[in-house]
């Protein structure tokens, strides 16, 4: 009676979360007579892209396949990233993209286990990140404190920034994460005497984006 339950939740948990993890499964073979999307217009921003496509006529087909590779490594084909399950759709984003980096994308339409030929790969750059934090400053205001002061970063999307700090010339780390545009202090307490300490801020926009590292400040105690 147990595994007969254990085996129904099982059964039920796939087909709830199912729709997408089913069809990333699936294998297409191929109808070449199945409509092509030819034309793909792109909108890349630092950390997605999204394509609009004309409306598909033809009635056999249920959805589109989305492909994608990355330009900076050769010998990487083509990996199916997202279905969209309705023919009548006509956007897709992909928000698994890092800024300043290229892809090529490929698109292809399928009904009953079939997809049509796969559309002329298009490359797309995505933006690069937010400028760096123009000026950071380390002072030492007292036997064992350092205070940082940079500028606050221009761009209103910023809304935090990543404090990390290298001891003696020691890997990065973070530190803190101070919150607010405008708040740019922060002291460091944890800091003893005869040690160097290098210093940089990493701004952050509220979904996450992270900007250049800013110049380093070093102060030895």
């Amino acid at each position: 009676m147990k595994k007969s339950i254990l085996v129904l939740w099982v059964t039920s948990l796939i087909t709830f979360n199912g729709c997408g993890a089913v069809k990333g499964l699936m294998t297409y073979g191929t109808d070449p007579s199945l409509e092509t999307i030819e034309q793909v217009h792109a909108l890349p921003r630092m950390n997605s892209v999204g394509f609009e496509w004309k409306k598909i006529d033809d009635r056999r087909i249920h959805g589109i396949n989305i492909y994608r590779s990355d330009a900076s490594k050769e010998r990487e084909g083509f990996q199916r990233i997202g279905t969209v399950g309705n023919p009548y759709a006509t956007h897709f984003v992909d928000t698994h993209v890092n800024a300043d980096s290229t892809y090529r994308y490929s698109f292809s339409t399928f009904a009953y286990g079939k997809e049509s030929r796969h559309s002329e790969p298009i490359e797309v750059r995505t933006m690069p990140p937010f400028s760096a934090v123009s000026f950071v400053k380390a002072y030492r205001v007292a036997p064992s404190v350092v205070k940082l002061l940079w500028k606050p970063h221009a761009n209103t999307s910023i809304n935090s920034y990543i404090v990390e700090r290298s001891v003696d010339g020691s890997e990065w780390k973070f530190v803190s994460q101070v919150q607010g545009q405008l708040m740019v202090e922060y002291i460091d307490t944890f800091v003893r005497s005869g040690h160097t300490y290098s210093y940089r801020i990493i701004a952050q926009s509220y979904d996450k984006i992270r900007a250049y590292p800013s110049e380093i400040t070093k102060i030895t105690l």
